[in-house]
């Protein structure tokens, strides 16, 4: 559930930037970077730029830069109604929007990506080195918990 609502985002993203004008899928996941504070995979972006091809909801365009062949990609006038009736969806892609750049300006994205490799590597992580992050783990859980309390 929670992949189909990030892809159902992404969808959202990809069709909203392509509103700006055709781009290939590369620069695509760079705007991603700029405007949400995270670079996606190739293989989070191009199934989905597939998915909406396939729904005509976006053109492909093959070209030649720079030597090589690239897919440009553009929105279509059905992709352009798709999008239009989606606006409380797009206010909370806005929201999500201006959080992660808010997170990324205090650091918070990165000590989620430090957090999440912990739990995958946790059990390779000696004890001892447990121990001396364990207090500050706590600290911090404390303080957000405060905050928390404020709303």
């Amino acid at each position: 559930m929670v992949g189909f609502k990030v892809r159902g985002l992404i969808a959202l993203a990809i069709l909203r930037e392509l509103e700006k004008g055709p781009v290939h899928g590369y620069a695509l996941m760079t705007r991603f970077e700029e405007m949400y504070g995270f670079k996606p995979s190739p293989g989070a972006i191009y199934p989905v730029l597939k998915r909406l091809t396939d729904m005509g909801f976006i053109d492909v365009e093959v070209r030649s830069e720079d030597g090589r062949r690239v897919k440009v990609y553009s929105i279509t006038e059905e992709g352009r109604l798709f999008l239009s009736e989606r606006r409380e969806a797009l206010a909370r892609l806005e929201e999500f929007a201006n959080n992660m750049k808010l997170a990324k300006t205090y650091g918070f994205t990165r000590l989620v990506r430090d957090i999440m490799w912990l739990f995958r590597n946790i059990g390779k992580v000696p004890r001892d080195k447990l121990e001396e992050i364990s207090l500050d783990a706590r600290t911090l859980s404390e303080k957000i918990e405060k905050l928390m309390s404020v709303e």
